[in-house]
């Protein structure tokens, strides 16, 4: 008897971690929300590079409706606990005191405890950490990647999508700098990601990317130097800004739709995703438009 209890309890403890808070997991999707017309634009990316240049950085704005409120905090991507920004995060939320948050990425496994959140994911790791102590609910402002995978697909060859979802997450990263062993990074990425029905086998190994890189790329470096702070070659650039497009009218539709229920929500999203939206969440919930 005791040795099944003993059993039970081991068996639940994971659930437990999870619960109170030392095991994170993957925020959830925000997707509850019916049809949001967006009647201003979200600023395209050929007019966001007219402003890149000028624009202030950090990208903070603030709009209060008549219902909810949104904070945007429109960050340079840092992992460094340092950087200025984090301190005026944690002030901006404590002014603030959102009701939810919403955080740029996916994310994945982290062991409070063990892990510092802003190492492993950045300002989006700090904000859902706060979230987490401030007991309020907690979203990706992502759209599931099954989705945007789907969208992409009507518009470019899938062994072309499949070479941009491998490679975002090593050209993302790479602005913290070069992994030690780019392909073991590549691969983790690469051998998930085409597990997806629709990018199933694109691409079987990373031989294949090589080959496919040489070929597609020729003037550009190899992709273990790319970063996503240049852009990306040839086609890859023309599917990272439908990417972004797709992801912005989401997290814009997601920000008003929680405003419209009352909530003051506290979204975090590197710079130029708040550049864009900045016009269109202002019409939205200042002018109820």
């Amino acid at each position: 008897m005791e040795k099944s209890r003993f059993y039970v309890a081991l068996s639940i403890l994971p659930f437990i971690f999870v619960s109170c808070g030392p095991i994170w997991r993957s925020p959830a999707y925000y997707e509850d929300y019916a049809e949001i017309r967006l009647n201003k634009a979200i600023m395209t990316s050929d007019e966001y590079g007219k402003v890149i240049e000028t624009h202030a950085r950090p990208y903070v704005v603030e709009f209060h409706g008549s219902t909810g409120a949104i904070l945007l905090f429109g960050a340079e991507h840092t992992k460094d606990p340092a950087n200025p920004q984090i301190q005026q995060i944690r002030e901006s939320w404590k002014t603030f005191k959102p009701t939810v948050a919403l955080v740029e990425g996916r994310m994945g496994f982290l062991f409070r405890w063990f892990m510092d959140p802003i190492r492993e994911f950045g300002e989006s790791g700090l904000v859902l950490d706060l979230a987490k102590d401030s007991g309020i609910d907690f979203y990706t402002w992502e759209p599931s990647f099954e989705k945007e995978i789907e969208f992409q697909l009507q518009r470019f060859p899938a062994k072309r999508v499949a070479l941009f979802y491998v490679i975002r997450p090593y050209a993302s990263n790479y602005r913290h700098g070069k992994p030690d062993d780019p392909d073991a990074f590549l691969e983790d990425y690469r051998s998930k990601r085409t597990k997806y029905p629709m990018l199933e086998g694109t691409l079987p190994s990373i031989a294949t990317i090589d080959s496919m890189w040489r070929a597609d790329f020729p003037e550009s470096k190899d992709w273990r130097d790319v970063s996503d702070m240049y852009g990306y070659p040839g086609y890859l650039q023309k599917i990272f800004d439908e990417s972004n497009s797709f992801r912005d009218e989401h997290f814009a539709r997601s920000i008003i739709d929680l405003v419209k229920k009352g909530k003051k929500v506290f979204a975090v999203c590197g710079s130029s995703h708040a550049v864009k939206l900045d016009n269109t969440l202002r019409v939205a919930v200042v002018e109820g438009k």
